[in-house]
């Protein structure tokens, strides 16, 4: 068998295993996504979680940076923000290409019956970039804050998880939005190297 044989029989299982795979992680998706649906909330706690995503549309960082201000001497402020601003421009280098490649359609876009309660930034689903863009600068901060590590870590996924919950977005988009704001992470970490956890 040459190997354009081998080529045109490889290709077909490729593409059957990626078919697969999706199918895969869509019924997980939709399946997580109902489970959530089902939940009945007192209204206010749904206002008070919505009101806690939509902190995550960026007014966080404002509060942040106020405090950062505070708190930090200059140089280190400067280092700080320029590193979070690294990131982020880095974790949008991402964002964007896979975002309008994938073209992947909001739930309320795709047949399942739900009403977003949260508006969403753009008209795609995959990746989640709240999750992922809010994370990346949330670890350089605790690169330069290692006290607040923890609540870097937590309070981005959880932002995720709720706009599942609210209508937006899928749990593999959270998934995808978590590895791909690490990813940026790291890579803004290797370019201060001089910066050590």
């Amino acid at each position: 068998m040459d190997t354009a044989e081998i080529d045109r029989t490889e290709e077909p299982s490729l593409r059957s295993g990626i078919s697969a795979l999706t199918s895969r992680v869509t019924a997980v998706d939709v399946g997580f996504f109902r489970m959530l649906a089902a939940w009945s909330m007192p209204k206010p706690v749904t206002l008070l979680l919505i009101l806690l995503v939509r902190i995550g549309d960026g007014w966080m960082w404002g509060a942040i940076a106020l405090y950062l201000w505070w708190a930090l001497p200059f140089a280190e402020l400067e280092m700080t923000v320029l590193h979070c601003i690294l990131s982020i421009g880095i974790s949008l280098c991402f964002y964007l290409p896979i975002k309008f490649i994938m073209k992947r359609p909001r739930p309320y876009d795709s047949g399942l019956d739900v009403t977003p309660l949260v508006p969403p930034l753009d008209k795609y689903s995959f990746p989640s970039g709240h999750t992922m863009n809010n994370l990346a600068v949330a670890l350089t901060l605790a690169l330069h804050l290692p006290r607040l590590i923890v609540p870097a870590i937590l309070l981005p996924v959880v932002m995720g998880m709720l706009r599942i919950l609210f209508g937006v977005h899928y749990l593999s988009d959270i998934v995808g939005g978590t590895v791909l704001g690490t990813v940026a992470f790291f890579i803004s970490k290797a370019i201060f190297p001089a910066i050590d956890l």
